[in-house]
């Protein structure tokens, strides 16, 4: 009986070890994950401007005229926007994945 229980123990601490490193693979997928995305965002960018020279050159005489700073204004009011909502954004998903879960 004695040695069941000691392979009891020993699998019950196989199965809290997998727990743990679990969480600490899915945290470091999670920052490599949002640091691939910026890269393909900017990446996805850069090949839109290369392919397409007359969106490039819209965009250059756009800010080259002065109403770039209109569009920067609106800008900031929208990040001023983001800033609110991004909290109340976390809050609704965060009590969507909650609901989820319990169904």
């Amino acid at each position: 009986m004695n040695k069941l229980e000691q392979l009891s123990r020993r699998k019950q601490e196989l199965i809290g070890q997998c727990a743990r490193e679990r969480i600490e693979l899915e945290q470091a997928l999670g920052t490599i994950k949002s640091s691939a995305t910026l890269y393909g965002a900017v990446a996805g960018l850069g090949r839109i401007l290369i392919t397409h020279p007359l969106v490039t050159a819209a965009i250059s005489s756009l800010l080259a005229s002065g109403y770039a700073r209109k569009l920067t204004k609106s800008g900031s009011d929208l990040l001023k926007l983001l800033r609110v909502a991004r909290p109340l954004w976390a809050w609704w998903s965060k009590r969507r994945r909650q609901e989820a879960k319990l169904l």
